[in-house]
């Protein structure tokens, strides 16, 4: 009896222990958070630190401005990227986890990241043509939260500053523009996350990416009073997954800083790692982008509503929507939209609802597009009050 009542308080004690919830501030594994001092060591620590516990736990970053960033030059080594870079925070298999920010907290990448193409013997720029894809020429700055197969994490009242206009370019990587990682915010096969009250601005990439393979159960992924400005791709990818709130968050300036990489979108639905069906965006921005402010134009992807958003197309058309179920509901639209899906039914035809469509001038810069509305002959749109 004595040895079955201690094995039993054992397996009681180890249960407790894995259930403990822990507060870490990201001072504790040796951030300065000075503006100064880079403190990519710290957040790669503080990762490891929650990702072997599992999460159930809390990092607060202190009110301060952290350098973060670090790339190596690998010199041609096997399977290497020229200028190989690391990812700020991999948060890997965790469950109930957030990264919160105390007022003032800013993470900023360090002058002289390399992104593009580069020679892995000499360093310097390689310059090539469009589709140039291979590793070994490679610079790349990596993904600042980078949130991989997890259920449950919060990240709140943070700034993440790519820093763009302080990269040094190489030549062009990928079908066009420098498509290598460097990105505000990557959540990856991840159920139930929110990012709240975010600013995520100048990354050479896109300020965040959605990518789920799996649709059933839904994602409950959640993007709330956030900003995702003057990046260099998309404000926001949105490549997998089932079931976006998007509420009170602004997608602008794309591409609009030091450099761009197409298409330059505010917003970009384009299924390449899985379906995406049922997203909902809310008192949302689409304003000023080099290329579109929405577009759902490639991959498979459906029943996406539109409620209260504003669409501002500057140097690009404001809406291109060519798949199902898309509908908008008291948006303001200025400028030109595009196409539509071509409905065979009217249930699945793009729709919109007390919406004002207007040739608005924004920042005295003429809004895009010979036409309020060009639709190309497809079949069942409608246009309700």
């Amino acid at each position: 009896m004595k040895l079955l009542l201690i094995g039993l308080f054992s397996f009681f004690a180890s249960a407790v222990h894995a259930q403990n919830f822990e507060q870490k501030t990201i001072k504790f594994f040796g951030a300065k958070g000075n503006g100064k001092t880079n403190d990519q060591a710290a957040f790669n620590k503080a990762a490891d630190y929650f990702n072997k516990r599992g999460g159930n736990g809390k990092l607060v970053i202190s009110k301060g401005v952290y350098i973060v960033g670090k790339q190596t030059f690998t010199g041609g080594q096997l399977n290497k990227a020229a200028y190989e870079g690391e990812d700020v925070m991999r948060i890997i298999n965790v469950q109930n986890f957030s990264i919160t920010g105390e007022n003032g907290a800013k993470l900023q990448y360090q002058n002289g990241m390399r992104m593009g193409s580069f020679s892995p013997v000499t360093g310097k720029e390689n310059k090539n043509g469009n589709n140039f894809v291979n590793r070994a020429y490679a610079a790349i700055p990596g993904v600042c939260f980078y949130i991989i197969n997890s259920t449950g994490v919060t990240i709140s009242n943070i700034e993440l500053d790519g820093n763009n206009q302080n990269i040094i370019l190489g030549g062009t990587y990928g079908d066009v523009g420098r498509q290598v990682p460097h990105t505000g915010i990557f959540i990856l096969n991840s159920k139930n996350v929110l990012a709240d009250n975010m600013n995520v601005h100048h990354f050479g990439l896109d300020g965040i990416i959605v990518s789920n393979k799996k649709s059933d159960p839904p994602d409950s992924i959640q993007l709330t009073n956030s900003s995702f400005e003057y990046n260099s791709r998309q404000g926001l990818s949105w490549v997998g997954g089932n079931q976006l709130y998007v509420k009170n968050c602004k997608f602008n300036h794309t591409g609009k800083s030091k450099f761009n990489s197409p298409p330059g979108a505010g917003v970009d639905i384009e299924a390449e790692k899985g379906s995406v069906k049922n997203g909902i965006f809310e008192n949302c921005e689409f304003t000023d982008n080099t290329g579109l402010g929405l577009v759902a134009n490639n991959g498979n992807s459906a029943d996406c509503t539109f409620n209260d958003c504003t669409f501002w197309g500057t140097t690009s058309w404001s809406i291109w929507v060519t798949k199902p179920g898309y509908t908008f509901r008291h948006c303001n639209i200025y400028g030109s939209i595009a196409h539509g899906y071509n409905s065979p039914t009217d249930k699945d035809a793009t729709k919109f609802y007390d919406c004002t469509f207007e040739d608005k001038p924004y920042n005295g810069k003429a809004p895009y597009g010979n036409f309020l509305v060009e639709t190309n002959g497809v079949n069942r749109m409608l246009f309700s009050n």
